[in-house]
Order: C-alpha cells, then structure tokens, then sequence
C-alpha cells in the first residue's frame, strides 16, 4: 500500500500518537478504500498483520458501516464511508439505497443485463451506491463490486447523467469506459425540481446490445428511472 503518515505497517506506533489499534484499523480501512473490493487475506498481508487481527478490525469497521462485506467475501466501502463521499442534496443515500433495491432487482430481471446507481462525488467523481448482478453466464466481471468506488465522471454514461447532457430520448448510451466490449445505458433519477439526483444504468456485452435492443432497454432503463424518483418523491419504497 506503500508508506502513510501514521500507518502501522504491522509495526509498533509512537504511543503519543493514538492507540496501536486505532492506527491498524485506519490502515485496514485505508486499504480497502485504495483497492477495494480486496479479500482478507490481500488486507492481511498488505497490512503485515495475522488474518485473525484483519478480520476482527474488518468486523469492527463492518459493524459501524465504513466497509461491507459481499457474498463472494471480498471488502468495499460500507453505506456510512460512501455517505461521506457523496454530494447529493436532493436526496439523503439512505434514501436512494433504500428505495433503488427493488426497482434495481426488477430492471436487471428484464434486461438480464447488470444495473447500477451512482451519484456526484467529491470534486469531479461519482460514487457508486448499488449494483444488481446480470443472471447470465456471460457478463463483464469488470463490472463486478462496484458499490462503494468513486471513479471519475469523464467520459461515462454515469458521468454525463450527473452533469446533465441528456439527450431528449431521456437516456444515454455509450462504450464502457473499462471495458470497449461493453455498452453502458443510463438515464437520470430526478428530483421534483427537475435537478439530477442520481444516474441509474445497465452495462452488458456489446454483442447483445443491437440498435434493437438497446431501444428497449433504454426505454426500461428510463421507467425505471422515473419510477426511482417517484418513490423518492413520496418518501415510500418499492
């Protein structure tokens, strides 16, 4: 993870400075919001301290919403870590986490392609608060545990949402910024106001995405969208 002011290092710390697990656990999370979504056992060795010392501070970051863990084990940041990264105004991320899952599980169930929900991060970013995996056997693992990053905005659907170039079919499409093989469709989730408040999307292999398809999913991916806001709106979830 290379040398920080004030990491542990798997070493002893200057007692002056604060308590010995204080600084492990800062080191821990440090790790995880430079490269995760990272397993135990890449934590534990980047750290220099055993697997059963990350994992107890992992539960304990866990427990108070800074990292979350994933079904296939791996750490990314927790609801509490992204909170604090975002600038939404329009709508609190509890909000948008709460009311996005089952409107996300739907869009994903008709395209069979993988969702995801961003907002505007600090400075020129977007962090990403959801995704919903595609069922198919093929998809883009690239695109895998993306709830939690902060990416930056140039250049994606998410990016060109949250700064508000849409076109008037009402969603965007584009290459994948990661990967040339994909496609990305995404429209905005807004406030009653009018103002951007989040960008929702589906990516999946170009190769299913003809000029077809990519109209319906568009259209779905716009219902989806304004079904979002609306449920914002009213304050219910779906």
């Amino acid at each position: 993870m290379g040398d920080k002011p004030g990491a542990a290092q798997g070493n002893e710390v200057d007692a002056s400075l604060g308590p010995q697990a204080v600084h492990r656990a800062l080191e821990v999370l440090t790790h995880v919001v430079e490269q995760g979504p990272v397993a135990l056992s890449d934590i534990a060795r980047a750290s220099k301290l055993p697997t059963s010392t990350t994992m107890r501070m992992l539960r304990a970051l866990e427990h108070w919403g800074y990292v979350s863990r994933a079904s296939d084990a791996l750490y990314s940041l927790g609801q509490r870590f992204v909170q604090s990264r975002v600038s939404s105004e329009s709508a609190r991320v509890e909000d948008l986490i709460d009311a996005s899952g089952p409107v996300m599980d739907r869009l994903t169930r008709a395209t069979l392609e993988s969702s995801y929900l961003a907002v505007k991060g600090p400075a020129n970013t977007c962090t990403f608060l959801r995704e919903v995996q595609s069922p198919l056997p093929i998809r883009h693992v690239g695109f895998d545990n993306w709830a939690g990053r902060t990416v930056p905005m140039g250049g994606s659907v998410a990016g060109e949402i949250l700064e508000g170039r849409i076109p008037e079919i009402g969603y965007v499409v584009m290459v994948a910024v990661v990967d040339s093989d994909a496609t990305v469709i995404g429209a905005p989730v807004l406030a009653p106001d009018g103002q951007v408040v989040a960008a929702l999307s589906i990516a999946g292999p170009s190769f299913r995405m003809d000029e077809t398809v990519v109209t319906r999913h568009g259209d779905a991916v716009r219902a989806a969208a304004t079904e979002l806001a609306e449920l914002l709106a009213s304050g219910a979830t779906a």
